[in-house]
């Protein structure tokens, strides 16, 4: 066996592979690049040598890697020093537990971070981090690079500030759909694909053989009864839902989840509207539908435990009037009998002819390999704790659950550091078997396991491929899938497996024809002597608003305001609040609070109410002539306008422009004197001067720059205050009077 040889990376600890060294090549060559290939191949070998080949051509550059969760980035952390021959004190992982203080002195000293891009994204909006000096930038689990998603923030700040920086980008799968894999790569800034196959005549030494079987079930002939009765329900409902003209057929084959989705926004349009008012009815059908839909899904992938547990949250929803649907749901005989049915089946201890099959499957693989270890997907916890229950029966099955940190009803989550407990005693040998639900997909250092078990397909391309990924690491790997036959689990089945043969021809099309998204020229962000200034409250940064306003040209200051969330400038404070929040506001009274705060502070106080205005009145059960009283209110009493904006970006686009009327077209220095809170030593002196008498932001600096502390201010006579340019006679004579009249004074 050979070994990479290269002064940064240490010896004899990567193997030479040809593969990894020619994607390095490509990358240096064609820039910014999305990597696609399978679990194990070495995407983060390929990280390595990139790190070495930068800190080569030079050893001042800095690295920063992104992915999801601390686990994995930690394990990043645990490779570069286990193969880069440099100070491994110069690499260090950073996550939302490290001080903010010690980030920025991070930021500044070491030259690898390993970082959870959650982190990342909060340090650039709270001006922590600059990305200047990072050559390059790894995005890790790169298909999560869509939507709202931290990554896209992150690489839209990069491309400002540092554009050379090269972007490399990391998947087993960025999906199926060519629109998303555009999307991906146009937020990444990706001009080039590379792709590796395990069939690839260059990568096929090096993959280990993974066996893929599917063991199919039959359905019980009292779990079909149950499943009609539920069907049932469910025509009845679309049955109603096409007379109403909402449902395009009554065909239940037709409505999926996605398709029940979309009728149920058309629904929700046309009440925004003030459409049809019987439209309420058919809002709680469609709700219904839903949920019916679920328990059906239940029954027929999962069996009689997690069934019985969901019908009987919607009997105590029902019974404690929090849902109109759920109600419906169980006046219904059909649901009814649904109902006993189950629990008498419960009663008797039946469970779904997949326990059965699984318990058989590990057992003879416990038999063949006593040292094997087992990992068995189950997305759903309420079926993790009975597959668990039912496993532990066999003392040669030592099983634990493995789930997320969520808590949800009753059950709470597992912190990070009992599912790392937990992996290690997988390690280790404490457990032989794994039920876990989607947490164990990525994002963790999961041990090598000798077989993946899916207790029910999924219908994602992205899903099945992390989960198969997680065996065939280190030797021959299993991957087992359990169906139930005629149920949606053949149909999730067949539709991961096209979804995953499309997603390698739309790689490979776009590949070959170049088809990568046009990357939009950002203009340079410089710093300018008339740039705007935004300062944005603290509790606004989870907002998408202020990465929008990031996008602009203008200087983000994030700071605790006791007021207002938005200051545009000295005279200018927005309260911006969304229609739930401002409803909410209305109920516990912080909202005229807010109000004669506004007016007090400023002289011109706005509140941006953002969403459609419809749903002021619809959307609680407020009467419509309390929410115009303080409307009127408001606008008469408080004189303070409303705006109302569509979305984040209607938003996002007026505090910029008046921000910007504000500040350049009228001259206006952004106000400080925003609160005590917060406020550097720079600025509190500034916020005192401020306070003086015919003195604004600009002449408070002045004076401080003239004299140099507030002590040389009060010193000061009324000749050497008239020194400062635009401090007059009667405004030095003024300030003097503070200082030297007595406090009980009258005049």
């Amino acid at each position: 066996m050979s070994f990479v040889k290269h002064p940064l990376i240490k010896e004899d600890t990567i193997e030479s592979r040809l593969y990894q060294e020619v994607l390095v090549t490509k990358i240096i060559e064609k820039g910014n690049t999305l990597v696609v290939a399978p679990t194990a191949l070495g995407k983060t070998i390929v990280a390595v040598l990139l790190t070495a080949f930068k800190l080569k051509e030079n050893l001042d550059t800095k690295i920063l890697f992104l992915a999801p969760t601390k686990p994995l980035v930690l394990q990043h952390e645990k490779s570069f020093k286990k193969f880069l021959n440099i100070d491994e004190n110069e690499i260090i992982s950073i996550t939302g537990t490290t001080k903010p203080s010690e980030r920025e002195k991070i930021y500044k000293e070491k030259k690898i971070i390993n970082a959870t891009p959650q982190t990342i994204e909060n340090d650039i909006l709270n001006g922590i981090i600059s990305l200047k000096e990072f050559d390059l930038v790894i995005f890790d689990e790169a298909h999560r690079a869509i939507g709202d998603y931290a990554y896209v923030f992150i690489n839209l700040q990069l491309q400002k500030q540092n554009k050379k920086s090269l972007v490399v980008a990391l998947t087993a799968s960025p999906g199926s759909e060519e629109e998303k894999i555009q999307d991906v790569c146009r937020n990444l800034s990706i001009n080039n694909i590379e792709i590796k196959n395990s069939n690839d005549i260059d990568v096929k030494q090096y993959v280990n053989e993974i066996t893929i079987d599917w063991i199919k079930v039959d359905l019980p002939e009292d779990f079909i009864k149950i499943k009609q009765y539920l069907e049932k329900f469910q025509q009845e409902q679309l049955n109603f839902l096409k007379g109403m003209h909402v449902a395009i057929t009554s065909n239940k084959k037709y409505y999926n989840r996605t398709r029940i989705i979309e009728m149920q926004r058309k629904i929700i349009a046309m009440l925004r509207n003030g459409k049809n008012p019987s439209m309420y009815s058919a809002m709680s059908k469609c709700a219904a539908l839903l949920k019916i839909a679920h328990a059906e899904e239940l029954i027929e992938t999962q069996g009689i435990g997690s069934l019985k547990n969901y019908l009987e949250k919607l009997k105590e929803e029902s019974t404690k009037g929090k849902s109109k649907a759920a109600k419906q749901i169980m006046e219904s005989d059909s649901i009814r009998n649904a109902v006993k049915m189950t629990e008498d089946l419960f009663e008797k201890k039946i469970q779904h002819p997949k326990y059965k099959e699984l318990k058989k499957i590990v057992l003879e693989q416990l038999k063949q390999q006593p040292e094997s270890k087992v990992i068995v997907f189950n997305q759903y916890r309420d079926s993790i704790k009975e597959v668990v229950k039912f496993l532990e029966e066999e003392k040669e099955i030592k099983v634990s659950k493995f789930i997320g940190q969520a808590t949800k009803g009753n059950e709470k989550g597992m912190s990070q550091k009992i599912q790392q407990q937990v992996l290690n005693e997988l390690k280790e040998g404490k457990f032989n078997v794994l039920v876990t639900t989607s947490v164990a997909e990525e994002g963790l250092d999961i041990p090598a396991v000798e077989m993946v078990i899916f207790f029910e397909p999924v219908p994602s391309e992205i899903r099945t491929i992390q989960r198969r990924g997680r065996t065939g690491r280190f030797g021959k790997g299993k991957n087992i899938i359990l169906m139930a036959k005629n149920t949606r689990d053949e149909a999730y089945y067949w539709a991961s497996k096209q979804k995953e043969k499309k997603m390698k021809n739309t790689l490979i099309n776009m590949k070959k024809t170049n088809i990568l998204p046009e990357q939009s020229t950002l203009k340079n962000f410089s710093e300018k002597t008339n740039e705007i200034i935004i300062f944005v409250d603290t509790r606004e940064q989870a907002s998408n608003v202020v990465k929008k306003l990031f996008e602009k040209e203008c200087k983000i200051i994030m700071k605790p305001l006791p007021i207002g969330d938005y200051v545009l400038s000295n005279e200018v404070c927005v309260e911006r609040k969304t229609i739930e929040d401002f409803l909410n506001s209305m109920i516990d009274g912080r909202l005229f609070n807010q109000l004669i705060d506004l007016r007090e502070n400023y002289p011109k106080p706005l509140i941006i109410l953002e969403g459609n205005i419809n749903e002021l009145f619809n959307l609680r059960n407020i009467h419509k002539n309390s929410i115009i009283g303080a409307l009127t209110s408001i606008a008469l009493d408080y004189q303070v306008p409303i705006i109302n904006t569509k979305d984040v970006q209607e938003t996002t686009d007026y505090l910029y422009n008046i921000a910007k009327r504000e500040q350049i077209i009228k001259e206006k220095e952004v106000r400080i004197r925003i609160g005590r809170k917060g406020l550097t030593l720079k600025e509190k002196q500034q916020y005192i001067v401020e306070g003086l008498p015919l003195v604004g932001p600009v002449l408070a600096k002045n004076i401080l720059k003239k004299f140099g502390s507030i002590k040389k201010i009060v010193n000061a006579n009324e000749k050497e205050l008239q020194e400062v340019e635009n401090l007059g006679k009667k405004k030095a004579k003024e300030i003097k009077k503070i200082f030297e009249n007595d406090y009980n004074k009258e005049e």
